[in-house]
């Protein structure tokens, strides 16, 4: 797995005590790392730091073939933001694939052609959710949250 996509701990969450009666033990809660495949580099920076803001970890790429390269190691993925419709190889192929790769990762589509068809589309290859652009960072925000849904 890539170092960069490897869980840490939450920045800012610290760790919980046990509730267990007379236990000592330490829960350390752990932040989801987010993937975020965006050809846009002012987009892409915008993600970048808004969802690293909220104590996530991200690794931001501009291509599908850019995120293929840095997964082929990987051996988990929790979260990737993918623009749906990207130069090269699509982002509706890329999805396709790290959902057979990666089937209990949160697979979150956006594109600025946000109509119903192009949802119907990302969740149909399956993509948990799909947010248009302008992205509303609340919505992001609780998609971030989200645990994978099967839509078969």
């Amino acid at each position: 797995m890539s170092p960069e996509l490897e869980d840490a701990p939450a920045a800012g969450e610290g760790a919980a005590e046990e509730k267990a009666p007379g236990s000592r033990r330490r829960v350390e809660n752990v932040r989801r790392s987010v993937l975020i495949v965006e050809d846009d580099p002012a987009q892409r920076a915008m993600l970048v730091e808004l969802i690293s803001l909220w104590g996530y970890r991200t690794v931001a790429v501009g291509s599908a073939e850019e995120a293929e390269m840095l997964l082929e190691q990987a051996g988990a993925l929790d979260v990737a933001v993918v623009d749906v419709f990207l130069p090269g190889e699509s982002g509706v192929q890329l999805i396709t694939r790290l959902r057979e790769r990666f089937p209990e990762s949160v697979l979150i589509g956006i594109s600025a052609m946000s109509t119903a068809a192009t949802a119907r589309r990302c969740k149909g290859i399956g993509a948990d959710l799909f947010i248009g652009k302008p992205l509303e960072p609340a919505r992001l925000a609780e998609a971030l949250q989200s645990q994978h849904q099967s839509w078969h």
